[in-house]
């Protein structure tokens, strides 16, 4: 898709995408308005005692790790819960307890982080500290009271024998006073060997302290146990309740989502809304582009743009319809016809024939309209005319019994009673006249085939243009076009006509060996079409200047 297609496909749908960005900004805002400050209160937790071991085993440490993803689950445990309820007296239900708490663990560590969210600063950080507690009690870090009692024992052993090593000590280095302080032999001999004596004893001491501390430190150290490492503290500010972000990012998936809307909206479209569109469908050139305009409850008079307001924009497509089939003539009208028809009804085929024929008749060729459609004929309709005889008075007529009239054009007198005069030079009507039972026969006859030759050599005559039925409903279009070998016209309506109708309408003609001269596309946006507006100005500046010439 080229950039001009993007731009024009958000040009069309930028009130949907507003929309969206609009409500979905504006339910964010009030949501967030509403709701009260959050406070966010966290404890962190160590499991097992890696970080109190000088030369940590990696064991322990991948040990420690894995078993931390376990504890954030127990942490949201309703056990773990509702004793953290129970033990606190905290207002509020263990299911309420569980949606404002979250246990995560550190990524690439033993450490877990529980975090309470909630609108009371105070009771979040008791109810972290509470959860953090209970889930202490609810793993086996608790010593037994066997292992309690000897770490006591051990304990007190160690003190006792810090206490005599410290007296030993002191004793020794008395005595290595006196040793440097005595002259005689015997006297140095017996210190010597009461030094000897006492460092033997600061020697068994140690010994047994440090076998009393490594009974200590193993009864202490285990791989399943949780230690709380940082307390929480009370939050001072709130936090996630910045407005203009929740309405930023609101008014944001908003318009995304409205984006999402329009795209599956194109995507499921399968309608013909552009001329290009039309052109790569079909095959056949677009010979023009006719912009919406009027109301739907106008009639076919008021509809009737080219004579009504001849300098509009409207009407200068219709002079681009008309230009561009007469090059599709090869430059001469010669006593040419085309077959105006459409897929489907209500696609304009009508109105487009009229307003056709107005601007050819403005250019000074003689044009008779035949109103084709038998079934619902509107051509009188939009002229003012009436449809007592007409196209159906022909040809219930027998061709044997067809007289020319005495004088004025050599034209049968049949058909003269047939041919009404609109307001506008050049241009007649031969309306559709009483509806047969059996359409179709009748315009595929040897007497249609006859009156479209008498037409085509009057003198009176440069092109005839037939207004037909909707070529998918019945097949009147297509039998007439290949009765009197004439080439189709085919009006679709932007929006409305789809691709599938308009291919087999195009089908239907290319197995008959019917030529399709090209479509018109009616109903055209004019975002769809990217007027310029500067030649609405000039067509209206023009109109403008020649009605005050005039006064």
């Amino acid at each position: 898709m080229e950039l001009v297609a993007y731009i024009r496909l958000f040009r069309k749908w930028f009130w949907l995408l507003f929309l969206g960005a609009f409500l979905a900004g504006g339910a964010a805002f009030l949501t967030a308005s509403r709701r009260p400050d959050m406070y966010q209160a966290d404890v962190t937790i160590q499991v097992g005692s890696s970080l109190d071991t000088p030369n940590p085993q990696l064991g322990d440490l991948n040990t420690g790790a894995a078993l931390a993803q376990t504890y954030a689950v127990l942490a949201k445990s309703r056990n773990v819960l509702e004793a953290a309820i129970e033990a606190r007296d905290f207002p509020l239900s263990a299911a309420v307890l569980g949606d404002a708490l979250t246990a995560q663990v550190i990524q690439g560590t033993s450490l877990l982080r529980l975090t309470v969210t909630y609108s009371d600063p105070v009771l979040a950080a008791e109810m972290a500290s509470e959860v953090a507690r209970q889930l202490i009690l609810n793993s086996p870090s608790n010593l037994t009271p066997e292992q309690q009692a000897q770490i006591d024992l051990a304990n007190e052993e160690i003190r006792q024998l810090t206490s005599e090593l410290q007296q030993a000590r002191e004793e020794l280095n008395s005595i290595d006073r006196q040793i440097t302080l005595a002259q005689d032999a015997a006297t140095l001999a017996e210190l010597r060997e009461q030094r000897n004596t006492i460092a033997d004893r600061i020697v068994n001491i140690s010994a047994n302290i440090a076998q009393y501390s490594n009974t200590v430190a193993g009864l202490q150290r285990r791989t399943n146990s949780l230690t709380v490492v940082e307390e929480a503290r009370i939050p001072t500010s709130p936090t996630g309740n910045n407005i203009f972000s929740t309405t930023l990012l609101g008014a944001i998936v908003g318009g995304a989502l409205a984006a999402g809307i329009a795209l599956l909206i194109e995507y499921l479209d399968d309608t013909i809304r552009t001329p290009d569109e039309a052109t790569q469908t079909l095959a056949v050139p677009t010979l023009a582009t006719i912009p919406r305009f009027g109301k739907s409850r106008d009639t076919y008079p008021q509809r009737l743009i080219t004579y009504h307001d001849p300098g509009s924009p409207v009407s200068e497509q219709y002079r681009t319809l008309r230009t561009n089939l007469l090059f599709a003539s090869n430059g001469s009208w010669s006593k040419g016809a085309y077959v105006i028809t459409s897929p489907g009804p209500s696609e304009g085929k009508s109105v487009t024939i009229a307003n056709l024929a107005v601007t050819m008749a403005m250019a000074g060729l003689r044009v008779l309209l035949v109103d084709a459609d038998l079934r619902r004929p509107r051509i009188h309709e939009a002229f003012g005319l009436k449809n007592e005889v007409g196209l159906s008075t022909l040809l219930s007529a027998d061709p044997n019994e067809i007289s020319p009239d005495g004088g004025r054009s050599g034209l049968p007198q049949n058909l003269l009673e047939c041919l009404q005069d609109t307001e506008i030079p050049g241009l007649r009507v031969i309306s559709s006249g009483f509806v047969p039972l059996n359409p179709a026969e009748v315009l595929g006859s040897i007497a249609m085939q006859h009156w479209y030759e008498v037409f085509r050599s009057s003198k009176n005559v440069d092109i005839v243009l037939f207004d037909t039925p909707p070529c998918l409903v019945v097949a009147d279009a297509s039998v007439l076009a290949a009765a009197i070998k004439a080439p189709v016209v085919m009006v679709l309506d932007a929006g409305e006509t789809r691709r599938a109708a308009a291919l087999r309408a195009k089908e239907q003609m290319d197995q008959l060996g019917i030529e399709v001269k090209g479509v018109v596309l009616n109903a055209v946006s004019a975002r769809e079409q990217g007027y310029n507006y500067g030649g609405s100005y000039y067509y209206y500046y023009y109109a403008q200047d020649k009605s005050s010439r005039k006064q």
